[in-house]
């Protein structure tokens, strides 16, 4: 079993960058066809120039996009800017650690940033590690779930330094093309806060690519499916209607990380696609920024429809604890933690003296020791819970 699990992964480009006419790709070796190069291990370097009138504008409407000018190496871009985040959460305004979107072809169609469309700029301010999604990101894509790709980067803002931000892969039609390359004209849904597989639940759910009537169109067919699906075959259900070993992996990885706001624990940060194609849906992860924080149980899942019909069904519970298994073998293999402790060093400067951070030099620094720490112990952990 653990043999097939290891071997039957979603297959993922990290970042071959093969031919490119572009000379300052071949001299840096950055991958500028596929946008790999915004999320290897060097901390970019930006600045977004924003008028009065901008300013202004995004301080009544701070979802709407104004003008602006993106500088990266000396070229400017003019690019649609708003900010980011539920009010709830990360949301900051501009007096603050915004976390900011950049569209580059918000006002020229032809427009990309070296092939990019968009950029993301998280301001983990929820996250005193700064290092809770970079981590959790590249174990989702080592074990094959279809995950974004994560790079760093310290942002000034009209000549003031904002600091360190994240740098997430946007989830659009750019990750589709890479992570289904001839079936990625389907449709890619945002679920969370209340957005599940349950049938009143479709005003919480946002299409995010593809025609969003026909988008939760098609998603309302899976969820009658699923609530006329006889508890006793869910687990047909969710072979056939799902890429059984993607969304097994994604919840197996969720619960290894203890990620309190994930869809196991809170039906949170995640999204779906549907693959014509193939005529399946995957879950994909989103914003893990709440992992590596806890003990949490195994065991525990407390919100997630999917996720708790499977456990309540003997043979699913099975395949995902033998999934859960899986990553151990990985984690255990110590490339994981190499990979954390290399990337906390490269970023724990810039963490500790972000200059809009709320947690301040020793918060950063204590908080980094302890994920170190964390991320030795919980395999531990976890294989004790699984043992019979």
């Amino acid at each position: 079993m653990l043999g097939f699990l290891l071997a039957c992964g979603h297959a993922v480009n990290e970042g071959d960058s093969g031919d490119t006419a572009d000379s300052a790709a071949e001299d840096s070796g950055w991958d500028y066809e596929s946008g790999g190069w915004l999320y290897g291990d060097e901390t970019l370097q930006f600045s977004l120039e924003l008028d009065e009138a901008a300013l202004a504008a995004l301080a009544v409407s701070p979802k709407e996009d104004v003008h602006g000018t993106f500088t990266w190496e000396g070229e400017a871009y003019d690019v649609g800017v708003h900010l980011k985040g539920s009010p709830a959460g990360a949301f900051r305004d501009m007096t603050e650690k915004a976390a900011i979107k950049v569209d580059f072809h918000q006002w020229d169609a032809e427009q990309t940033f070296h092939g990019v469309k968009r950029l993301t700029l998280n301001n983990m301010i929820q996250d005193n590690t700064m290092s809770h999604e970079h981590a959790a990101y590249w174990l989702f894509r080592k074990m094959g779930v279809p995950a974004a790709r994560h790079g760093y980067a310290e942002l000034t803002v009209n000549g003031e330094l904002f600091g360190l931000y994240g740098l997430p892969e946007s989830m659009d039609e750019q990750f589709l093309e890479r992570q289904w390359p001839g079936d990625d004209d389907g449709y890619l849904l945002e679920g969370g806060y209340g957005g599940d597989f349950y049938s009143t639940s479709e005003p919480k759910w946002t299409a995010q690519e593809g025609d969003p009537a026909e988008a939760q169109a098609t998603l309302d067919v899976l969820i009658d499916e699923f609530e006329s699906t006889p508890a006793d075959e869910i687990h047909t259900f969710l072979e056939t209607r799902f890429d059984y070993t993607n969304l097994l992996t994604m919840w197996a990885v969720e619960l290894a990380i203890a990620d309190s706001d994930g869809y196991l624990t809170y039906g949170n940060n995640f999204l779906v696609y549907y693959a014509p194609g193939a005529d399946r849906w995957s879950m994909l992860p989103w914003g893990p920024d709440q992992a590596f924080a806890s003990d949490q149980p195994i065991n525990f899942t407390a919100e997630g429809d999917l996720a708790l019909a499977c456990r309540a069904d003997e043979a699913c519970e099975a395949d995902l604890e033998a999934f859960l298994a899986a990553v151990l073998i990985n984690w255990e293999s110590g490339e994981f933690v190499a990979f954390v402790d290399a990337e906390t060093a490269r970023i724990e400067d810039d963490c500790r003296t972000d200059p809009r951070s709320e947690w301040g030099d020793y918060g950063c620094r204590d908080a980094l020791a302890a994920l170190r720490e964390w991320v030795r112990a919980r395999p531990a952990i976890v294989g004790a819970e699984l043992e019979p």
